[in-house]
Parts: structure tokens; sequence; C-alpha cells
């Protein structure tokens, strides 16, 4: 524990992740078991709305607002993030059919042009499992998708949170199901926002047999722990310069929420009292504002609490994290209150899910700029690992110029799909970096300098 933790402390801390000093051992992960499709309960077929707005309707009987850019809201596909596009064509039309496999709510929309191929998409990290309401279209992401002439089937999973064991489990019974009533599809794709892009690797990982390729979106592409060890390390942090501000980590209210607007606000109000210690704090999670750092800072203290009843204990240890980087670095160690890993609850964090790089299907993934929670370069771990075990060519990332965790536009994920489509059906891999008819980032023109030849 503590040897890996100081190999790392940089990676936790600072985000270059592309830059790692270990190597990239094969960690064992764990295989969700297989268990058998059942008929649906309470299953329901309709016709649904075609969507013609940017603002999906959210399944879920308590709704999280939408933030603005910088929000680290776990995306919905009920709750696509709203950004100005080209104009899009008329939706079609889709029949839906909405039930129930062994208790989990799923969702299938077929559309009218179907192809008989099929997406399964992975939602992202939700406070509750969701719900679907068969009187609400897809949202237009998904509509992408559907457009396509893809049919798109998805779990709400039985367990909100860091839900990876489950919502593995319950999106093969539901690829099972479909295939039972709807008929093998002619190829299966994977798609999944934030944790559903790790449910995405891990899936393309551990059955390729079963799918063409996967779309992954501001995907959490590095091990669990590793990410999850540098969010604890950066909201304890925050407790050494702001005591009291937040709950005590070991001691979190069950009725805490993850994006609560009053606790935001008050811990953003305490980092804006003082400018100098909010700059550290910033410094050490690399976020550019005291807003976009409380935003994050309350989600994941809600995700830690959601770790530890997950895991049965403290999976968190920053005992041997040497904290460097900031104006302040003797000060920061100084302050910090260190905390000791349970053995066991770690090991469940770095089991669901610490990828292994065997890729043997087609993964593009995509990521905003800027993401305050899931950083860009956490895929670099990823991209850094295929390669050394030889498996590079199945793994591209592009990028859009946007800011913010998911904010990626419908358009953008059209856009991205078709990228994954020529890959995979003509062999056309795609060309890492900006997503092609992606809005290029404005250029600026160097200031033309003052003395040619001379240093300035």
């Amino acid at each position: 524990m503590s040897g890996y933790l100081r190999r790392v402390a940089q990676v936790l801390l600072f985000q270059p992740l592309l830059f790692l000093p270990f190597s990239a051992a094969r960690l064992p992960a764990q295989t969700a078991p297989a268990i058998q499709a059942t008929q649906p309960e309470h299953a329901t077929s309709s016709v649904a709305p075609a969507a013609q707005t940017n603002q999906g309707a959210r399944a879920s009987p308590s709704p999280a607002p939408p933030g603005p850019a910088t929000r680290p809201v776990a995306p919905s596909t009920n709750a696509p993030p709203t950004a100005a596009g080209p104009a899009t064509p008329p939706s079609v039309p889709v029949q839906t059919e909405i039930g129930k496999i062994n208790g989990t709510a799923f969702r299938i929309d077929i559309p009218k042009n179907w192809n008989r191929g099929l997406v399964l998409y992975f939602h992202g990290y939700e406070p509750t499992p969701l719900t679907f309401d068969p009187k609400y279209p897809p949202s237009r992401i998904l509509q992408e998708i559907l457009n396509r002439g893809y049919a798109v089937a998805r779990s709400g999973y039985s367990v909100g949170g860091w839900a990876v064991p489950e919502a593995a489990k319950e999106t093969e019974a539901l690829r099972r199901y479909f295939r039972k009533k709807y008929g093998q599809p002619r190829e299966t794709f994977l798609m999944g926002h934030s944790m559903g892009g790790l449910l995405t690797v891990m899936a393309l990982e551990e059955t390729p047999k079963d799918y063409a390729g996967g779309l992954a979106l501001c995907g959490v592409l590095a091990p669990a722990d590793l990410v999850m060890q540098r969010a604890f390390a950066v909201r304890v942090a925050f407790d050494a310069f702001f005591p009291g501000v937040l709950p005590d980590v070991e001691h979190i209210p069950p009725t805490f929420m993850m994006n609560d607007i009053p606790t935001i606000t008050n811990a953003q109000k305490s980092l804006d009292a003082n400018p100098e210690q909010a700059a550290l704090v910033r410094e050490i999670a690399n976020i550019h504002t005291n807003r976009g750092l409380a935003d994050v800072l309350v989600f994941n203290t809600f995700v830690i609490e959601d770790l530890r009843l997950k895991s049965g204990g403290n999976p968190f240890d920053n005992r041997n994290l040497v904290y460097n980087g900031t104006a302040n670095d003797a000060l920061l160690n100084q302050r910090v209150h260190r905390y000791s890993a349970d053995a066991n609850a770690y090991r469940f964090l770095a089991d669901w899910y610490s990828p292994n790089g065997n890729l043997h299907r087609k993964l593009l993934e995509v990521h905003t700029i800027y993401d305050p929670l899931v950083p860009a370069s956490t895929t670099g771990w990823y991209n850094e690992l295929t390669r050394r075990l030889g498996n590079g060519d199945q793994f591209v990332e592009q990028y859009v110029d946007r800011d913010g965790h998911c904010n990626i536009t419908a358009d953008q994920t059209g856009l991205a799909f078709d990228e994954l489509l020529s890959w995979v059906h003509d062999n056309k891999r795609p060309t890492p970096g900006l997503l092609p008819g992606s809005p290029p980032p404005p250029e600026k023109t160097p200031p033309r300098p003052k003395n040619p030849g001379k240093p300035e």
C-alpha cells in the first residue's frame, strides 16, 4: 500500500498521468457472474415521441439540477448537456419498451429504421437507481444513435452510486433478454459516460466476443482506486485549511446530498474568504475557480461515503503521500490529516475496476479539454497501458474544445459514433486529436517580437 501511494503521489494530485512512473502491471479483475435473463416484470411497450429539443426529461424521481460547464454532475442520458449547435435533422420515431429484469428497470428504444444493430448504454454515476417512463422521449444524445438505425438498450442499475459490479451484471442480463426477444443483433456496440466509460472498457476487456467496439465519453479510463485516491487526497487537503466546512470524511451523514446547492455555496464562500489558502487547494485539484472546486468537493464527499459503505470500510489512504507543487507545500503537509485504508475495502475499489489493457476490440474515447472531475489526462494511463501490451492500435482518444465534465453535445456524440463505425466497418482508424467536425479552438495570433533575433 505505502509503496504504491508513494509511486503515484504526483498522479493523484497533479494530473499528468501521461508520465506515470510506475509500470503498467496487470491487476486482477473481477468478472461479473453470468445470470439468466428472465421475462421482464410489468413490461410495457409504446411508441415514444421523437425528441425535439435539447432538454430531455429525467426519469429519476428526484432529479439533480443540471449545472454549469464546471459542475461535476454525473451525466444521465435523460439530462444531456445543452449547447448551441447546427440544426439537426428530424428525429426518427422509436418503439419503446419499459420493464424490469430481476427487479432492475430497463429501457429499450428501437428506431423505425432499425438496421438490426444494438448499442448497450452504461449511464454514469447517479445517487439512486434510474427508472424510466415511456412518455418521455430519448435524450438528444441517444437520439443521435437511434437516428443512425441502431437500437439502444440501457439498464437503470439496481443500486445508485458506484454501481460497477451491479451494472455489469444487469446490462449483461439485458443484452441476453434483447437477444431472446428481438433476435441476435447484427452487431453490438457499447457506449457510456463517465463511470459508464469505465464499464465500457471493462466489458470490452472481459467479453470482447460479444461486441464490435465501444465509445467512451468523458470516461474513467484509469484504475478506480487511483482516481478515487486522488479525489480523497484533494478533499482532506481542503479540510486542512477549511476545517468543519464539510462533514468529517469518517462521519458523513447519510442525508448528505452530492449536489446540494446550499452546501456548495457555503464551501465557495469559505474559499472566497481566504484567497491564499483557496489557491493552494485549487493548485492541488487543478481546478480553475472556487465555485468549480466547491462543486467537486461536495460531489466527492458523497462519493467517499458511498464507497465506504459499498466496500465495508475505509478504502482511502494518504499516509505516504507527500503533497507538493503548491506555493506552500510545507504548510499543507504539516496540516493535512493522515488516514489508513482497510485492506479489504481498498481491494474492493481496485477490483471494481482496474483496467488491464487486454483490449481486442476498437475503443474510441472523447473528452473535453478541461474536465474538473475526470481530467482528460486520466485516459493517458490507459493509452500507455495498451501500448505496452501491444494493443495500442485498438485505442484512440479525441477531444472537443469544451469545458466541464461530460459537456459533449449530442451532435458531437453523433460525430464520434460515426468515427467508431467507420473504424469498425471500413478500418479507417480515427485520427487522435480534435474530433472531426467539431468546432476548432479559437486561434490566437502570437504577438510579433519587438527585436527579431534578440532575446525578449
